[in-house]
C-alpha cells in the first residue's frame, strides 16, 4: 500500500546525479551570547532557499507523490490530483547553498546589527544502494541524500548609542517627540532594520498629523555612524522636504461638504443645511440619517490643521453606520490658496431598509447504537436604519428539534427549542449610567483607551425569550434583557461589556426521580433571576499574529457575575434592621418565589494556530473555566454550569455526556442507553489539537485529539470522585479521530468521527481507564459529529 512506503523511496524516481535534501540545520557559535536566539533562528530559517520536502498527513513524503505521478503516462485526473498534493523534490544545489550563505550573512549584518557576522556551511552526502535483487528480478537504484548545516558566527551585535533628528526645514523638528513611549527605536536598543523602518513610518505619521499632508516616509533617510570599539551606532533620521521645494507646506481644512444620500450625481442633491460648520446636501426632504449624528462622525473641521488621523477617523466612523453602503472622501485643493484642502464626503445609502433572511442548520451525532438527529430553522428581519440614526434593529426567531433513534427506524422527539430575540445596535456610545466616566476618573482605564472607546463603541440593547423542552426530563423558560457596549480597539482587540443585564429562568422538572440521588443537581434547576445593575459580564477577545502571520493567537476572557449588588444591599438592610432576611422576587410560579442567583464565573479560551502551507496547519486550544456560587445560592444555575462533549468540544462524547470528574453512575449505566445527558460541573478543563490539511479542491481533512473533563468545586456525597482534586489529570477523558470538511464559499460543513480511547473512570470489568485496541475498533465509525465551520 502507498502509505507503507518510506520517505527514502522517493529517490528511485530521481536521476543518478541528483541528491535529495533531507535535513537542514543552523549551528551558532557561542549561542549563549545571543539574546532571543530562537526568534533569530526562526527568521533565518525563512531565508533558506533549499529545505526538505514536507509530508502529507505526517508520514507520506510529498516529493514521492509528485515523482510517482509525473511519468509520461500519468495523465489521469487522479495523477494530477496527487501531483498537486505533492511537491517537486528538493534537489541539492551547491550554487543555491552558497547563495543562501550570502543571504544569511547579509541579513545578519545589515538587518540585525551583527556587522562582523560570518556564515559558512557544511554539506554531507550519503550514497548507498537501495532495492532488491533476486535471481528472477532486479530492482536496485542508488540513493543520494544530502544534509546541510549552516554554521553561523554572529560576532557582537551593535546597539544604538544615540538618536538625532536633522531636517532641511527646521519647522518639522517641533513635531518630533524624541522620548515618545510609542517609539519603536530607543537609545540602548539593539540595531534592527525592521524597527528602524517602523520608526520612520511613525515619524512620518506624526508630521502628517501636524498638517504636512504631502510629507511621507520617502522623505526620511536613516543614517548611522558606528563605533567598532564600543559596538554602537549613532542613528540620525534626516527629514527632507519633498522634491522641488525648500519648505514643507502645512495644510488646513477648507469647506467640508457632506452628500448624505449620494447616488452618482451631486448636482441632484439640491436641499442644503448647515450644521457644526458642515455643509449638508441631500435629495430627500427627510435626511436618511440625522445630520446631527453625521456631524459627530466627521472629524475634519474647517479652519483646523489637516491631520491624516482625522480623515481616517472620519472614514471609520461613517463606515460603521449600517444605513450606508459606500463611503467616499474626496479632497480638493483650493484654486487660490494651495495650502487649503476642501473635502466632499459622499454617502451612498442602501437601497433597501429592511432585510429578510433565513437559515437552516443540521446536526447529527452517534452514541453506540443510538442516533440523534437535530434540525434548526431560523428567520431574521433586519432594519438598517430604524430611527433615522443608523440604528440596526434585528428580530430573530428560531425553532429547533432533535429526534432520537435506537432500534430500527423508530424515531422519537427528544428536544424542542423555541427562541425569539430582539437586538438594537446604536452606532454611538450611550452611557446613561456614566460608568465609563467613573472608571476613567478612578484611573481603572487610561484616557487614551477611554477616548477611543467613546468614539468607536456601539451601544447594544437586547430583549428575548427562549423555551427549551428536554422531553421527559425538564423544560426551561428563559427571558433575557441587557444593555451594553461593543468596541474594537486599533489593535483589533474586541471588548464586549454589559453593565446592565437580567436573566429570568424557570424550570419544570418532568422526571424528578432522576435526581433523587443527586440533590445538588436538583438545586441547580431552581427558578432564579440572574442580575447585574452595574456589571453583568465582560468579554475580551485578544488577537495577535507573529512572524508574518505564520503563527497566530486568540485569547478569549469571559467574566460574569450575578447578584453582587443585590447581596450587598440585602446585607446592608439586614445589618441596619437586625434581621436575616433573604430577598426574593414577589412573583409566584408554581407556588415558589423567584430567588436572586448569586455567582461569579470566569472562563479563558486560548487558541493557537500555526500555518504549515497554503491550506495546511495546526490548531490547538486550551479552555479553562470556573463558576463559584456565593451567599444563599448553593449551586450555580444549571444553564451557567460547564459541560464538555459535542461537535465543538470532546467529539468522542455527546453534549453533557462526560463527567463530572471520575464519577461513575452504576444505575444510569445499566438503564437503557440515554441520548440526553445533564452531566455538568463548576470547573472545566479542556485541551484540543487538530492537524488540518487539504485533500482535494474544496475538501479538507483533519486529525484531532481532545481531552478534558468537568469537576465540582466541593465534594458531593451522592457523586463520589466528582470534585476537583490533585488527581484531576487522571480523570481526563481522551478522544481521537479524523474529520472531513466541505468548504462552500463562506462556511464549511464539518464531519468529525471521534473515538474514545480513555475514560475518566476505570471500567468495572477491565479495571482500566484506557480502551483496548479491540474496544476502539468496536466503535465502528466512532461518534459522528456534524457541525458548521471549525470547532475552534
Amino acid at each position: 500500500m502507498i502509505v507503507a512506503l518510506s520517505g527514502c523511496e522517493s529517490t528511485r524516481f530521481m536521476k543518478e546525479n541528483e541528491s535529495l535534501v533531507t535535513h537542514v540545520a543552523l549551528e551558532f557559535k557561542n549561542p549563549k551570547t545571543i539574546k532571543h536566539k530562537s526568534t533569530l533562528e526562526t527568521e533565518l530559517l525563512t531565508l533558506i532557499k533549499q529545505k526538505p520536502n514536507s509530508n502529507f498527513i505526517f508520514f507520506l513524503p510529498k516529493e514521492y507523490l509528485y515523482l510517482k505521478n509525473s511519468g509520461r503516462n500519468d495523465t489521469t485526473k487522479v495523477n494530477k490530483w496527487l501531483r498537486n498534493i505533492g511537491e517537486p523534490p528538493s534537489i541539492y544545489s551547491d550554487s543555491v547553498t552558497q547563495s543562501t550563505v550570502k543571504t544569511l550573512q547579509n541579513y545578519l549584518q545589515f538587518s540585525k546589527g551583527y556587522y562582523h557576522a560570518r556564515v559558512d556551511y557544511e554539506h554531507i552526502e550519503k550514497t548507498k544502494q537501495k532495492g532488491l535483487q533476486t535471481s528472477s528480478r532486479t530492482d536496485v537504484w542508488k540513493e543520494q541524500l544530502s544534509k546541510i548545516k549552516y554554521i553561523i558566527d554572529p560576532g557582537p551585535r551593535y546597539s544604538i548609542s544615540d538618536i538625532d533628528y536633522v531636517a532641511s526645514d527646521s519647522t518639522l523638528l517641533h513635531f518630533i517627540t524624541q522620548d515618545d513611549e510609542d517609539a519603536f527605536v530607543k537609545k540602548g536598543d539593539f540595531l534592527d532594520a525592521s524597527k528602524l523602518e517602523l520608526e520612520k513610518s511613525r515619524l512620518a505619521l506624526l508630521i502628517q498629523n501636524a498638517g504636512f499632508a504631502n510629507f511621507s516616509g520617502n522623505n526620511i533617510e536613516i543614517e548611522g555612524d558606528s563605533s567598532q570599539v564600543s559596538h554602537t551606532v549613532h542613528i540620525v533620521y534626516r527629514l527632507n522636504t519633498p522634491m522641488g521645494s525648500t519648505q514643507v507646506k502645512r495644510f488646513t481644512v477648507g469647506k467640508v461638504n457632506v452628500y448624505s444620500d449620494y447616488s452618482n450625481d451631486k448636482e441632484a442633491l439640491t436641499i442644503q443645511d448647515t450644521l457644526n460648520g458642515l455643509q449638508f446636501f441631500r435629495r430627500s426632504e427627510i435626511p436618511v440619517v440625522k445630520e446631527s449624528l453625521l456631524s459627530e462622525g466627521v472629524f475634519l473641521k474647517e479652519g483646523e490643521v489637516l491631520k491624516r488621523d482625522d480623515r481616517q477617523r472620519t472614514y471609520k466612523k461613517l463606515n460603521s453606520f449600517e444605513a450606508y453602503r459606500f463611503i467616499t472622501i474626496n479632497p480638493r485643493y483650493d484654486l487660490l490658496l494651495d495650502t487649503v484642502v476642501h473635502f466632499d464626503i459622499l454617502l451612498t445609502p442602501h437601497q433597501k431598509k429592511w432585510i429578510l433572511d433565513g437559515a437552516l442548520e443540521g446536526y447529527f451525532s452517534t452514541l453506540n447504537t443510538s442516533r440523534l438527529f437535530g434540525i434548526s430553522t431560523s428567520a431574521s428581519l433586519v432594519n438598517r436604519n430604524l430611527l433615522g440614526g443608523s440604528e440596526k434593529y434585528s428580530l430573530r426567531a428560531e425553532f429547533g428539534t432533535e429526534l432520537g433513534r435506537q432500534e430500527g427506524f423508530n424515531f422519537k422527539q427528544r428536544t424542542q427549542n423555541y427562541a425569539i430575540q430582539n437586538n438594537l445596535v446604536i452606532p454611538s456610545f450611550q452611557d446613561f449610567l456614566k460608568l465609563g466616566k467613573l472608571v476613567n476618573g478612578l484611573g481603572i482605564i487610561k484616557d487614551k483607551f477611554y477616548n477611543n472607546f467613546k468614539e468607536n463603541a456601539t451601544t447594544n440593547v437586547a430583549l428575548g425569550g427562549n423555551y427549551l423542552n428536554i422531553i421527559d426530563y425538564y423544560s426551561l423558560n428563559s427571558i433575557n434583557l441587557s444593555f451594553g457596549f461593543d468596541y474594537t480597539s486599533p489593535k483589533n482587540n474586541r471588548y464586549v461589556f454589559r453593565p446592565l443585564g437580567f436573566n429570568l429562568d424557570q424550570y419544570d422538572i418532568k422526571d424528578s426521580t432522576r435526581f433523587d440521588n443527586n440533590p445538588l443537581i436538583f438545586l441547580s434547576f431552581k427558578d432564579n433571576l440572574s442580575t447585574g445593575f452595574f456589571f453583568r459580564d465582560l468579554s475580551i477577545i485578544i488577537n495577535k499574529k507573529y512572524k508574518g502571520g505564520k503563527y497566530s493567537f486568540i485569547q478569549i476572557h469571559n467574566f460574569e457575575q450575578s447578584g453582587t449588588e443585590v447581596f450587598l444591599m440585602n446585607s446592608a438592610v439586614n445589618a441596619i434592621s437586625g434581621k436575616s432576611n433573604t430577598w426574593e422576587l414577589p412573583i409566584n410560579f408554581n407556588g415558589d418565589k423567584i430567588g436572586f442567583s448569586k455567582y461569579f464565573k470566569y472562563e479563558i479560551d486560548n487558541r493557537f494556530y500555526k500555518t504549515l502551507g497554503a491550506r495546511e496547519g495546526i490548531a490547538a486550544r486550551i479552555n479553562v473555566g470556573i463558576a463559584v456560587p456565593f451567599g444563599d445560592t448553593k449551586a450555580v444555575p444549571f444553564v451557567k454550569q460547564f459541560s464538555v462533549g459535542g461537535p465543538v468540544s470532546l467529539r468522542a462524547w455527546n453534549i453533557k455526556e462526560l463527567g463530572p470528574g471520575g464519577y461513575y453512575d452504576v444505575n444510569e449505566r445499566i438503564k437503557q442507553r440515554q441520548q440526553i445527558f445533564v452531566n455538568q460541573g463548576d470547573i472545566k478543563i479542556e485541551v484540543n489539537a487538530e492537524y488540518r490539511f487539504n485533500i482535494f479542491l474544496f475538501l479538507d481533512g483533519a486529525l484531532f485529539i481532545d481531552a478534558g473533563n468537568v469537576y465540582l468545586l466541593k465534594k458531593d456525597a451522592t457523586r463520589p470522585n466528582a470534585e476537583i482534586s490533585s488527581k484531576f489529570l487522571s480523570q481526563f477523558g481522551v478522544g481521537i479521530g479524523y474529520g472531513l470538511r466541505l468548504n462552500v464559499e463562506i462556511f464549511s460543513i464539518r464531519f468529525d468521527f471521534g473515538y474514545k480511547i480513555r475514560s475518566p473512570y476505570k471500567d468495572p470489568i477491565t479495571k482500566a481507564n484506557w480502551y483496548t485496541l479491540n474496544s476502539i475498533f468496536a466503535q465502528g465509525l466512532g461518534n459522528v459529529q456534524v457541525g458548521i465551520n471549525y470547532p475552534f
